[in-house]
């Protein structure tokens, strides 16, 4: 694979050889008219999943001799959907982007972590280019990790534990932690972050304490620890497991031990390995309340309209979706309720769409419907996420709301946002996909990248001092207070978002739900 599509790519050898504890590796520096980065790719951080590795927790990867060429990147994990970049099973490599050094002080370090329902994704150069952030003097790391079954299969027991992937990214973390010095980068000053399924991630290593120490401050955009995402879950991992053997080889019996399932999905060549839906398991919710986590400094949010992006943005497509939530009042109801026995849910429904559209159709009313989806996927579990963990630890809410032309959603729905899920990465990484067009864009990516870089170099995305850029104070989150910052064409604290509709979510999963909640 190679580097950042419309750069020149330079080698010196005196300036990008750097001498790891596993050996010795030769970067690249990235060139444009307006930007310049180091560039060190494809390093392993883990031996190569494979054979009796696989669906295992990662194994940390052999030195190596002579100089390891880092110029260019490594394959994606597969399965990586219908992109055709190169993708392999061979995929657990890391990746670090620096300034050029021109002082010996060192510098804040930014680990992302990609999206993609844990299914999809990969640490593209040409879709999270760094180098926004790099002009902000951070030093940023990305990595690949296992998806789908690769990185999501248990056997629910000692055989294969499952979150093979989740453990991919504390190795990340911890090779991060070994190695950032070399680059110039302080280890006590790492901040992970991450949108999507890298939201979920990074507010699953918030929840753990495993990961104390790696980092000491954390961004999840449009995804978080109490977010339950449909394509994550399985409500039995053992009986997968087996069903997937079954589809496969017909001998397979419930006789079968799950070392017999293992032994034989390890043999199989990768192709015959069917995708199926990852497996992650999350009890967040009590160690939020109960403050048994890992108390850092967040920043969390999510985009205007978020749902747009993945129920459909033609106008045809959102009637019949709301439709069907008007003829089906179950789809109103939260999918990790776990009602309690004896539940009325037609009762909930009510509680619920009154709440949203006065009890009126979706389809007369598409701004009530779109708000109603976007806090059901993202918004409601990242709002009480703030809530929990601003008891604890400073926290920041954001709605990015800003609309441009890289944007992919264009319709006009009147009462609610323009911004879907996934669009906000576009104005933090530089994208060949997505090349900004406005100067207004510009100003937009340069507040996004100099907030985010504020935060992971002084722990606050806008310090004392006054910034013409910024021109703005983020007020942190107070419990049920929500102040949030909206990041459109102008910056601008808001209070109290989504009150009325926490009230009831509140009252929803309280009254009717069974705790421990898996999510919220």
């Amino acid at each position: 694979m190679t580097a950042t599509a419309g750069a020149d790519v330079v080698q010196s050898s005196a300036d990008l050889l750097i001498d790891l504890p596993d050996g010795t590796i030769l970067g690249s520096e990235t060139k444009t008219e307006n930007y310049s980065y180091y560039a060190y790719r494809g390093i392993p951080f883990a031996k190569p999943p494979l054979g009796n590795l696989r669906f295992q927790a990662p194994v940390r990867n052999d030195p190596w001799d002579g100089i390891l060429d880092a110029s260019e990147l490594k394959d994606c994990c597969i399965p990586l959907g219908s992109s055709q970049e190169q993708q392999s099973e061979d995929c657990l490599y890391i990746n670090v982007f620096t300034p050029p050094q021109n002082t010996t002080e060192t510098l804040p370090v930014m680990i992302w972590m990609y999206g993609g329902g844990f299914t999809t994704g990969c640490a593209l150069e040409s879709v999270f280019g760094p180098q926004s952030l790099t002009n902000e003097g951070v030093i940023v790391v990305t990595f690949n990790y296992r998806l789908g079954l690769y990185g999501f299969l248990s056997t629910n027991d000692s055989v294969i534990l499952g979150n093979a992937g989740l453990k991919d990214q504390l190795l990340a973390m911890k090779w991060t932690q070994k190695n950032i010095e070399f680059f110039g980068g302080d280890p006590e000053k790492v901040t992970i972050f991450g949108e999507s399924a890298g939201g979920v991630s990074v507010g699953a290593h918030v929840a753990n304490k495993k990961s104390a120490g790696l980092y000491r401050a954390a961004i999840c955009q449009s995804g978080c620890s109490l977010t339950i995402l449909p394509s994550a879950i399985q409500s039995d991992p053992r009986q997968t497991a087996y069903d997937i053997a079954k589809s496969i080889n017909p001998f397979v019996s419930e006789a079968t031990t799950t070392e017999e399932i293992r032994d034989f999905l390890q043999s199989l060549p990768a192709a015959k390995v069917e995708d199926e839906n990852a497996y992650v398991t999350d009890h967040s919710f009590t160690l939020l309340e109960s403050g048994n986590f890992n108390h850092v400094p967040l920043i969390i949010g999510t985009n205007s309209a978020e749902s747009l992006s993945i129920l459909g943005i033609l106008l045809p497509e959102l009637v019949i979706a709301a439709l069907s939530y008007d003829l089906n009042s179950a789809l109103l109801i939260p999918y990790n309720l776990n009602p309690l026995p004896g539940t009325n849910l037609n009762d909930v429904a009510v509680l619920i769409k009154q709440a949203y559209n006065n009890n009126q159709p979706f389809a007369l009313n598409l701004a009530s419907f779109v708000e109603f989806t976007s806090d059901q996927l993202f918004v409601r579990s990242s709002l009480k996420q703030a809530e929990l963990q601003s008891n604890y630890s400073p926290v920041y809410f954001y709605q990015f709301s800003y609309s441009g032309t890289v944007g992919s959603i264009h319709a006009t729905i009147e009462g609610t946002g323009k911004v879907g899920h996934g669009e906000d990465v576009r104005y933090l990484f530089d994208r060949t996909e997505f090349p900004l067009n406005t100067e207004e864009e510009f100003l937009t990516k340069s507040r996004m990248t100099r907030l985010w870089a504020n935060f992971a170099k002084t722990l606050n995305p806008t310090p004392d001092e006054i910034d013409p850029l910024l021109n703005v104070t983020w007020t942190q989150v107070s419990g049920l207070n929500i102040p949030y910052l909206d990041i459109d064409e102008t910056l601008e604290v808001k209070p109290g978002k989504k009150v009325k509709e926490m009230e009831m979510w509140n009252d929803v999963f309280y009254t009717y739900g069974q705790q421990p909640f898996s999510g919220f």
